[in-house]
């Protein structure tokens, strides 16, 4: 195989500690931080197909159906949304099946251990749930997913912002809202763990689901594709952006035809002003890879105008798991028309290390 000029960065290396410099990195979370705790793809698709059509196609004979149309599970979900409204219901109330298939991983688990009742109801608001509730649904949440990657970001973004080496913002592709509810429970039961007087801890993050100004001094947490929050009852007011949803095929395609969306715009302006640490994304989303060829063909302009040749080395990281040899090496000029390369580490387990020696923060 030619070798390439272009050289990964390798995440645990002492090398590139501080690769990502206070206040000047963004940190992008996918879909895989939320695996194991949340359905993936597929697992979501042949949920809501089944709700929708209310066929009786067991999972392998959907899953075929999949693999034979050739189809994305992005437009199988909107095929059963489609289904849904053709009986007559409407997409909000299809968004609520989304919902609660979203967060059934989290309900199953709970089935038994005495805490279904309030489960929801504190995921739904974890600021104001009682503190013996907090501590609980906190230790349920570890222990019952315990190799979940959200928990080791959380983790991260934690003892980074406590060492001053905090992000400029962390945007999120998911629909989930567990990241930032988990940082709260986690901050509160350790300010429980402690000393009194017990009020609330200082919160360093705070959920972004649309435009508008956000709380100062604070890290926001932007759902730049909507975000669904569990509610607690059927007719309970949500805390969520379900109405900017980005989840079906005709919101992508939607977003993709406007320009200026409040998502696009948050995500665009962090791209060209902060080095950008992709995790727990597969890269093949099409609205990321549009907005990053254009970050990285208007930067390349900029260099050009000023006779400075493109990098070899794009600032932009993808963290992932490396690949064996040689497969490690088709991966490397992958991403390099979006300004990107892979930053390695060895397994997910060392997802909560690599952040903390990009950031200087060990």
């Amino acid at each position: 195989m030619q070798p390439f000029d272009l050289k990964p960065v390798l995440c645990l290396d002492q090398k590139f500690r501080g690769y990502f410099a206070d206040n000047a990195w963004t940190l992008v979370v996918g879909a895989g931080v939320s695996k194991g705790i949340v359905p993936d793809w597929q697992d979501l698709a042949i949920a809501v197909v089944r709700h929708a059509y209310g066929t009786a196609l067991s999972d392998q004979e959907i899953q075929k159906v999949f693999k034979d149309s050739g189809w994305s599970m992005d437009s199988w979900i909107q095929a059963a949304a489609n289904a849904f409204v053709a009986l007559g219901k409407s997409l909000e109330e299809f968004k609520d099946v989304l919902e609660e298939q979203i967060y059934s991983v989290v309900r199953t688990k709970a089935k038994g251990l005495g805490l279904e009742s309030y489960l929801t109801v504190v995921l739904n608001d974890p600021m104001r749930a009682p503190r013996d509730r907090v501590i609980e649904v906190c230790d349920f949440l570890e222990n019952a997913f315990p190799g979940c990657s959200v928990f080791q970001v959380a983790r991260a973004l934690s003892r980074i912002c406590t060492h001053g080496h905090a992000p400029r913002a962390v945007l999120t592709f998911n629909a989930d809202t567990l990241l930032e509810t988990y940082l709260v429970l986690a901050a509160r039961r350790e300010h429980y763990q402690g000393p009194g007087p017990y009020g609330h801890p200082p919160y360093m993050f705070v959920q972004v689901t649309r435009s508008g100004p956000s709380s100062a001094g604070k890290i926001p947490i932007v759902h730049c594709h909507g975000a669904l929050s569990p509610k607690p009852m059927l007719n309970h007011p949500h805390r969520d952006s379900r109405d900017r949803l980005v989840f079906l095929e005709r919101e992508y395609l939607a977003m993709a035809s406007r320009e200026g969306a409040w998502g696009e715009t948050m995500f665009i302006q962090l791209a060209h002003t902060s080095r950008m640490a992709f995790v727990g994304l597969s890269m093949s989303d099409a609205n990321i890879r549009r907005w990053m060829s254009a970050v990285h063909e208007e930067a390349a302009a900029d260099l050009r105008s000023y006779g400075v040749v493109d990098h070899a080395n794009p600032t932009h990281v993808w963290i992932r798991t490396k690949p064996a040899a040689p497969v490690d090496e088709l991966f490397l000029p992958s991403l390099r028309h979006l300004g990107v390369r892979p930053g390695w580490i060895d397994t997910w387990g060392h997802l909560e290390g690599g952040l903390r020696n990009l950031t200087a923060c060990n």
